[in-house]
């Protein structure tokens, strides 16, 4: 998010927000139950029709108060029955996306498992050793050395060894795919159980907790270019256009306006200069970033994007693989490796201009017969920026003849409608991975 705080001394780039993936071994992935997922599943699903049941018992007491109580107690009742309205109505739909997240994650962890079941049972019929982190080994043939049908035996054992690998890959991969990506969803519904009142900031992030679940299956497929909605960004500085504006406030935005235009350098440069002048500009739409530009002034945060989609790449490329095997016919799967969150650290312009923020990096592998008849596969990547431009309390910056600017002045410009916070975001051209 935006701040006007200068860079605390040894910040990095890392983010609170970031994603641990978890790796997933064999022995793991065959004690998982997907059947569990699925009773989960219907819990949810009936705690969803529960708590519409009880909203619309407390709606229609909202309906009826008026005519048969008054005063002011009464209105204090009235209030609470509101926000316990919200609430069900929150939880409904927080139940309603638990229940497909956790579905979509038992097809996930059905097809790994799968995939799992037919590595171990060629592991058994090839007497191949397949181990817990899915390498395999052949076991010693002692191959008469003057037997000429040796070398071939040799060179089936180690092809049969590599379709086996594959095999493992793709299903420990794909298991660990499923399990972060249903860790995060899951994690956004569980923090939205702190949500008593459906405004509009509740209302976007019960909506993104919706869709995300709804996306899953089509993740998982590996199908769509779906990309599963960001982190919900906190509240900001509140409401827009909730207080009168001072004399204070209008001679903030003039100010800070006229060193947006003129002297970008203070405000932290060009790129700081360009979103505080949309900020002003009070129309709330959102903004593109430049994210190539944002990734080379960044070389920590494209290091690590880099290292992601290289970390990904071997179990991207047997899943593909294990599907182009499948079918016979040419596959293209879409991988994403989740969002991450990140502090631009780097660079004071785009400290000053996004501070932190979250991206997600999308894939394309395909796989298509190559001139030898062998499989060709290749990845393309790009990588997806989002961030919300909103204020921090208690944090603030220096502007010569202005004196310390503080965050919360800047958020009493949205609070007083002589600004608007907004959201921004990009993604970056297509590169193809070499790795």
């Amino acid at each position: 998010m935006a701040s006007l705080s200068d860079r605390p001394d040894g910040e990095k780039s890392s983010h609170p927000d970031a994603v641990a993936r978890q790796h997933i071994t064999v022995p793991e992935l065959d004690n998982v139950r997907p059947e569990a997922w699925v009773r989960a599943a219907t819990e949810w699903t009936d705690l969803a029709a529960a708590a519409m049941e009880a909203r619309g018992h407390v709606e229609n007491v909202l309906l009826k108060m008026p005519f048969v109580w008054q005063g002011a107690v009464a209105m204090t009742a009235r209030v609470q029955l509101a926000v316990m309205l919200d609430e069900l109505t929150i939880a409904n739909r927080e139940s309603k996306a638990a229940a497909a997240t956790l579905d979509a994650a038992h097809s996930g962890f059905k097809l790994a498992g799968t995939w799992l079941d037919e590595a171990t049972e060629m592991a058994k019929s090839q007497h191949l050793t397949l181990h817990d982190d899915g390498s395999v080994t052949v076991p010693d043939r002692n191959y008469p050395h003057n037997d000429p049908d040796s070398a071939g035996a040799a060179r089936q054992d180690q092809e049969d060894a590599e379709t086996l690998r594959t095999r493992a890959t793709a299903a420990l991969s794909y298991a660990a795919d499923v399990n972060e990506h249903t860790g995060y969803e899951l994690e956004r519904i569980k923090k939205a159980v702190a949500y008593s009142v459906l405004d509009d900031h509740t209302e976007s992030a019960v909506k993104a907790d919706t869709e995300g679940a709804g996306d899953l299956n089509r993740v998982f497929s590996g199908q769509g270019g779906v990309l599963l909605p960001p982190p919900a960004p906190d509240e900001g500085s509140g409401s827009y256009d909730s207080r009168e504006a001072t004399d204070e406030d209008r001679a903030i935005k003039n100010k800070m306006g006229l060193y947006a235009m003129g002297s970008p350098a203070v405000l932290g440069g060009p790129q700081s200069a360009k979103n505080m002048l949309h900020y002003l500009s009070n129309t709330g739409e959102p903004l593109d970033i430049d994210v190539d530009t944002m990734l080379d002034d960044l070389p920590d945060v494209q290091k690590t994007v880099d290292a992601q989609v290289g970390a990904n790449a071997d179990g991207w490329k047997a899943q593909a693989l294990a599907e182009y095997e499948r079918t016979g016919k040419p596959v293209k799967l879409v991988q994403q490796t989740g969002w991450q969150g990140a502090t631009a650290s780097e660079d004071p312009d785009w400290y000053h201009a996004v501070g932190s923020f979250h991206y997600n990096t999308i894939a394309q592998v395909e796989v298509v017969p190559g001139p030898d008849g062998e499989p060709k596969t290749t990845i393309r990547y790009e990588t997806h920026v989002y961030d919300r431009y909103n204020w921090d309390a208690q944090k603030g910056t220096p502007v010569p003849a202005m004196g310390n600017v503080s965050d919360a002045e800047m958020a009493r410009l949205h609070q007083s409608g002589q600004a608007k916070e907004y959201d921004m975001g990009g993604q970056s051209k297509v590169h193809t991975w070499n790795g």
